[in-house]
Formats: structure tokens, C-alpha cells, sequence
């Protein structure tokens, strides 16, 4: 019972997200300063880590603002929600050699599943917004979603076939660099996928910074707001566990195994999202579409047939 607490709310419960949140943030800001050619924040606290305080505790502490003729419940509901079903994940993440808090054969189809409610709670959001440009950012979330979830899929399960198990323990445990060059275009696929579904640049289209109208955020401010910025951040430390775990050995690293691999690993990922973030402009709606089910849907469907042809003729591990 008592370690079924700590896992809900220290590690990797809600403390080591605040924690991971706080951090993200500011280092996004830092690493994109200069790469825009800007200082990034820092007056308060060293290098501004204390800006990123500072404005999280005022989003906290606004006032939430319910608009007229909406479900107040519901309304205040769904951003609660959206944060719990982005937790969830990180409970059957083996994030040290000590396994998941929560273990299951299936933890694989588990962490896919949940990462893949997200947009649709954010859809239900705009939805519930009774406001026409939150329900068309909804309805760009939706449409995004559906698109990028099939090569979602179909990339993280990639290490499945090839290793024969879908608990995500088991596929750390036997990872390898023969795994890691044989995955390598998975690898891709996934990242671009989850670019997707975590609508980053350059498939920011529900909730474009470059728009006067915010997509499915448009009624939401104060505590929902921040609850539902927040539920966006720990999806990303969901999707980057993923990575981290699929592909990347998870907290296997050089002469010891730990959590600080992992970490590193997540960071290392983080980072290269951030250089797309702050290198690419925003594409169309219809560009989108286009490539996601012209191109990355059937190469994530000719992975599969290399996995199997590398399984068979290079990969010795049985399934």
C-alpha cells in the first residue's frame, strides 16, 4: 500500500512530473533561445529557471473563467482528465531495472492506447466549449490524430515483432545494437508519428502559436488551462519514455544500468524535437493528410516487412 502511494504520487507518479514539466519547460525556452537568436529568461533565479515558477504558480492561481451555456462540470472535468489519462503510462514504463510500478505482458499496447486517448480528450475539450473555433480546433485534433495514430502504431509495434513480447520489460531486457541498427527506421517513423500526435511544429495545426484564435484552448484559462498544459507536457515525458524503451534500451547505458540513462536518452530526444520546433515552419491542413497517408502510413507498413526479413535472416532471438 505504502509503495503503491509513492508510485501514485513521487516517482513516477505526479511530484516527478510537476518536477519534469518544470524542467522541460524551461529548458525549451533556453535551447530554442539561441537557436531563434534570443537570450531566453534570465532575470529570475539562475540562468531565469525561476521564471518558469513563476508563471506555472501564476496560471495556477487565474482565475478559471466558464464561459455561458456550457456543462461547468464537464467543462472543469475534461482538462482533469486529460492530465490522469497522460499519467497512466508512465505507471507500466520500466524506468529503472527494478521494473514498472504497474507490469503487465501487455504494457506495450497499454502505453500505445493511452497515448492514444489524449488527442481524443482533447477533442471532446473543443467540443464542450459550445464555441465555433474550439470545436473546429477539436475537429483539427481529431483529423490529426486518426492520421498519425495508424504509423504510431504500427512504428511501436515494430520491436514487438521483432523481439516476440509486448512488455515493455522484457523489450529493454533484450535490446541490443543489433536491435537498435534493425529498428533504426522505426525509430523514424515513431518520432515523426508522435510529432503528430503531440502536435508539434511542424503539425502544430490545432493550436498554432501564429493564430489569433487558439484551437480547442480558446475558452480555457486559469486552472484549466494550466491543467491541460500540463497534461501536454507529461504525454511528452510518456512518448519519450517510449522512445526510450522501443528503441533506445531504456536505463541500459555504458558500465551501469540506471535511471540516468533513461533520463539522458528522454533529454536526447527532447532535443531533437526542439530543433525541428525551432527550424521548421507550420504546414497546411491538406499538406498534412498528404503525407501522412501518402507516405508514412505505407512506409510504416514496409518497416514491418523489413523487421520480419530482418528477424528471419539476421535477428538469432526466437519470438
Amino acid at each position: 500500500m505504502i509503495q503503491t502511494l509513492i508510485d501514485a504520487l513521487v516517482f513516477p507518479g505526479l511530484l516527478y512530473a510537476l518536477v519534469w514539466t518544470v524542467g522541460l519547460f524551461w529548458f525549451f525556452r533556453k535551447f530554442m533561445a539561441p537557436l531563434h537568436k534570443r537570450v531566453g529568461p534570465y532575470f529570475n533565479g539562475p540562468h531565469g529557471s525561476y521564471q518558469t515558477l513563476f508563471d506555472l504558480t501564476k496560471l495556477w492561481t487565474k482565475e478559471s473563467i466558464t464561459p455561458r451555456g456550457v456543462n461547468p462540470h464537464l467543462f472543469s472535468l475534461m482538462p482533469l482528465l486529460a492530465l490522469i489519462i497522460a499519467l497512466l503510462p508512465n505507471a507500466y514504463v520500466p524506468w529503472t531495472p527494478a521494473g514498472a510500478a504497474l507490469k503487465s505482458h501487455y504494457s506495450l499496447l497499454i502505453l500505445v492506447v493511452l497515448i492514444g486517448i489524449e488527442p481524443f480528450l482533447l477533442f471532446l475539450t473543443g467540443f464542450g466549449s459550445e464555441n465555433k473555433y474550439s470545436f473546429l480546433g477539436g475537429i483539427r485534433v481529431l483529423t490529426q490524430a486518426i492520421s498519425f495514430e495508424t504509423a504510431f502504431f504500427l512504428s511501436a509495434l515494430a520491436p514487438a515483432l521483432l523481439l516476440g513480447t509486448l512488455d515493455l520489460a522484457q523489450i529493454v531486457e533484450k535490446s541490443n545494437l543489433l536491435t537498435f541498427i534493425i529498428l533504426l527506421p522505426a525509430l523514424a517513423l515513431y518520432f515523426i508519428a508522435l510529432l503528430g500526435l503531440l502536435e508539434q511544429p511542424p503539425f502544430n495545426i490545432p493550436d498554432a502559436e501564429q493564430e489569433i484564435v487558439y484551437g480547442f484552448l480558446t475558452e480555457y484559462s486559469g486552472t484549466n488551462y494550466f491543467l491541460l498544459n500540463l497534461s501536454k507536457f507529461v504525454e511528452f515525458m510518456a512518448v519519450f519514455a517510449g522512445v526510450g524503451a522501443l528503441y533506445l534500451g531504456g536505463y541500459k547505458g555504458i558500465f551501469f544500468d540506471g535511471y540516468i540513462w533513461f533520463f539522458l536518452k528522454m533529454l536526447m530526444v527532447a532535443v531533437v524535437m526542439i530543433t525541428i520546433r525551432a527550424a521548421t515552419p507550420r504546414v497546411t491542413l491538406k499538406q498534412m493528410l498528404a503525407f501522412s497517408w501518402r507516405w508514412l502510413v505505407p512506409l510504416s507498413l514496409l518497416d514491418l516487412a523489413w523487421v520480419l526479413f530482418a528477424k528471419t535472416f539476421f535477428f538469432s532471438q526466437g519470438a
